[in-house]
């Protein structure tokens, strides 16, 4: 026992112990050393792993109950991103980092890959300082959330990619840093139009995502999506190709992805293919269900002279151009859609039959017609009183 008990493991034994126990150490304080040989010569194994240890494990853990707790706190780097979030993206974006593998293997016509590196929260003010200058960077903004993002490739692979485009081996060994020109600008500028594609393609398990308003910036400084001190999700790809590698980054700002965090949480997130076109819109029949729309059949049309019009009295027939043998052109909530022939029952009730759908090209030439307000005189509905040519 005495190998096993350090001084300093007794002395914790000791603050435990009752007063009878007290007693049989004696009443007069000793040193160290013979503290620890009294104790060992009092008590014996069984009852300190027995009973004082007990004691001294359960004082521990009341006092660890009563303690607060305390949780760093970083001012500079506030996490404003939980993890079960960021590792939803990091899986989002794992998609991400697949598609712009072909599309830079089919641009470069040689294979590169392109992996996650990480994915971290930090300061917009740090993530421009990490950036080269003069840089390849792009700004845009990602709809429906109207917020600003940047994506940034590093000049190696830049200047890879246009050695590679216009016949070289696809490195960028002894070029040295500078703005890109027009020429360059232009070929990334087509490289960068399939990786838009590819991250809009990304978003779509989450919902339908849309790029617009993308500027290239060559200098990051000038860059001011938001402010300094706020906090960005930062999402590293690393791209490899034959002679060139580097890391393509892409910077969302918090307010950018606020809107849609709670969606990112640990279960929301289900890759699957793209939904097929026709069972969505049977869906969406499915779940709009039943639903009354108005229906008006127009007979035939004709021009009168104003002065003509303004004279026309109940029992007035007016003569269309549209022969009996003519189908009626049909309109559902207020469009033209069908043709359909009309014909009269016994009884003096007027019915359609369906001929077909009208074509879509010639729809917006007759316009729509307002079911609410239909067009009278003296107060008479005139469409049953329309009569077309013999």
């Amino acid at each position: 026992m005495a190998k096993i008990l350090s001084l300093k493991e007794i002395e914790e034994l000791v603050t435990v112990l009752t007063e009878k126990e007290r007693k049989l150490l004696g009443s007069e304080p000793l040193a160290p050393d013979a503290l620890k040989k009294k104790f060992l010569e009092v008590f014996s194994e069984g009852q300190i792993e027995g009973g004082i240890r007990k004691r001294l494990a359960q004082r521990k853990k009341r006092e660890a109950a009563q303690r607060p707790k305390i949780n760093p706190y970083d001012f500079k780097h506030p996490a404003r991103v939980n993890k079960d979030q960021l590792r939803t993206l990091e899986n989002l974006h794992d998609n991400f980092a697949r598609r712009p593998s072909s599309t830079l293997s089919g641009a470069m016509r040689a294979v590169v890959d392109v992996d996650t590196a990480f994915v971290d929260q930090t300061t917009y003010r740090e993530y421009i300082a990490s950036l080269s200058n003069p840089s390849c960077s792009y700004q845009f903004t990602l709809g429906p959330t109207n917020g600003q993002a940047i994506i940034d490739f590093p000049m190696p692979v830049v200047c890879a990619f246009v050695d590679r485009m216009f016949g070289g081996k696809g490195s960028s060994q002894g070029v040295s840093p500078r703005t890109m020109s027009q020429i360059e600008m232009g070929v990334m500028a087509k490289i960068l139009k399939r990786v838009v594609e590819d991250l809009e393609a990304t978003w779509e398990p989450m919902f339908r995502v849309e790029v617009s308003d993308i500027e290239l910036e060559t200098n990051p400084e000038f860059m001011q999506i938001t402010a300094p001190s706020e906090i960005v999700i930062l999402l590293a790809f690393e791209v490899n190709s034959t002679n060139a590698s580097g890391l393509v980054s892409l910077c969302y700002p918090f307010f950018t992805l606020e809107s849609i965090l709670p969606r990112l949480g640990r279960h929301t997130y289900v890759r699957h293919g793209m939904p097929n076109r026709e069972q969505t819109k049977c869906g969406n029949r499915l779940r709009l269900g039943s639903m009354d729309l108005p229906v008006v059949a127009e007979l035939g049309r004709t021009r009168i002279p104003l002065s003509q019009a303004a004279s026309l009295g109940v029992g007035d027939v007016i003569r269309l151009s549209t022969r009996k043998s003519d189908p009626a052109r049909v309109f559902v909530g207020g469009r033209p859609k069908l043709l359909a022939w009309p014909f009269a029952e016994s009884d003096g009730e007027v019915k359609l039959q369906v001929a077909g759908r009208l074509p879509g090209s010639v729809q917006d030439h007759y316009g729509r017609v307002d079911e609410q307000t239909p067009i009278s005189f003296a107060g008479k509905d005139t469409r049953q009183s329309w009569l077309p040519a013999d």
